[in-house]
């Protein structure tokens, strides 16, 4: 990315400055973005999934054998707004695969375990319903990766069937904050969180934050699909992705870790205008797709 490119887009994040805000002007915020809507290709539903409601994004291309559940982000307290609903769309038209995103109960209204248990639940009724645990492929970015993970433990316990392959973006698995990260990054991070697991803290609230079921850091991970991480070089959270990475293959889970220079959490979503954007998606799904 260009310098002047780079410079504008940092300076708008900055500008743009709602994360440091009490967390109802946060939803009200993003509750009032204008959408650009979602491709014409792409189908939009609705359905439940055990008592949890799903949107449901459909390529007419899709073959029907693989499926994608992407948890979104946001803290555990933000839900499904116009850029997560125009991002799963996007990702359905370059993966050519339905994308199932669950609409889970939000912090603080419904801390933990809510999220949690709605997690186990949607992943149980898709293998009941739809597909198999072979058939599914698990995304996320942000918190969403932490409560997939997390759930994929509640699921292992209970000897269900595990997913294909697991592809975080921009991953949080550390609601502790132990991350050298926090302080490292703080300055280059153009997001400039006065607490970077502010909201989060609603869905913890008295709970241990080193329980696996929140932090899925401190976990076992040995039995886990392949797993794709993108994480970004200027981002608090970087740190999360290098221990998640460095501790899932030495319990023996393959793993593949790439760190975007200069870019920052959740930059995929910049694709329509930032090069490097479009890249890193366009590698991401090209995961997604490979059939090993």
């Amino acid at each position: 990315m260009s310098s002047i490119q780079s410079y504008f887009v940092k300076f708008m994040l900055q500008r743009w400055n709602i994360w440091n805000k009490p967390l109802n002007e946060i939803r009200k915020t993003m509750g009032g973005l204008k959408s650009k809507g979602i491709p014409k290709s792409i189908e939009f539903s609705k359905q439940k999934f055990n008592g949890v409601d799903c949107e449901i994004f459909s390529n007419p291309s899709s073959e029907k054998d693989k499926v994608i559940l992407y948890f979104h982000g946001g803290g555990f307290c933000l839900g499904i707004y116009s850029a997560n609903r125009e991002f799963a769309a996007r990702i359905s038209l370059m993966t050519e695969m339905d994308v199932y995103m669950p609409d889970y109960r939000l912090a603080p209204e419904h801390p933990f375990p809510a999220a949690l248990e709605d997690a186990v639940a949607v992943y149980k009724g898709i293998i009941k319903n739809v597909f198999i645990g072979k058939d599914i492929i698990i995304m996320g970015d942000s918190s969403g990766c932490a409560l997939a993970v997390s759930a994929l433990f509640a699921l292992k316990q209970k000897a269900v069937e595990m997913p294909y392959k697991l592809a975080f973006i921009t991953p949080v698995f550390d609601f502790a904050g132990k991350g050298e990260s926090f302080i490292l990054k703080a300055e280059k991070d153009p997001f400039k969180l006065v607490d970077p697991l502010g909201i989060a803290k609603k869905y913890v609230g008295v709970n241990n934050s080193l329980s696996p079921m929140i932090s899925p850091l401190y976990g076992n991970l040995e039995g886990l699909p392949p797993i794709l991480i993108h994480a970004s070089e200027n981002d608090v959270f970087l740190s999360d992705s290098i221990r998640f990475a460095e501790k899932a293959r030495n319990e023996g889970v393959k793993v593949n870790i790439k760190i975007w220079e200069k870019m920052w959490h959740i930059f995929h979503m910049q694709a329509p205008f930032v090069p490097e954007s479009r890249n890193a998606l366009a590698e991401f799904c090209l995961f997604v797709k490979s059939i090993s």
